[in-house]
């Protein structure tokens, strides 16, 4: 027999830690204004046509924006936001394919890298 189960329920079951309390300390997030910076630039992929869908997640580590392109399991970046209490200090890393692209403590200087990195259709005239 089948059991009813409310979403909060269902929530608490898959991730037993989400909204209580943190054992292991503090997990990093993307406020609004840095996921805000961060779609805009995903945008300008989508519309350019390089970039097709997205992916947050989360852990003990940091948080993780996924950029995909063609039908793929794998992103082809990822934007990934460091913890303070992890080994390194906090900051943020462009991830690729490869490894590592760029890794600043600011959202800005990745984002720029990250623009760099795609294609563009049409040169602007400067």
């Amino acid at each position: 027999m089948t059991e009813v189960v409310t979403f909060e329920q269902a929530r608490r079951r898959r991730h037993p830690k989400a909204g209580g309390l943190n054992t292991r300390g503090k997990t990093e997030f993307f406020n609004r204004q840095e996921l805000g910076e961060i779609l805009q630039s995903y945008s300008r992929g989508v519309i350019a046509g390089d970039w097709l869908d997205y992916a947050v997640d989360w852990n003990e580590a940091g948080a993780i924006f996924a950029i995909y392109g063609q039908v793929s399991a794998v992103p082809m970046y990822s934007i990934f936001k460091r913890g303070k209490q992890a080994r390194r200090p906090a900051g943020y890393q462009l991830l690729g394919r490869g490894g590592v692209l760029k890794s600043d403590r600011t959202l800005a200087a990745v984002l720029k890298m990250l623009d760099s990195r795609r294609t563009a259709l049409v040169k602007p005239d400067r």
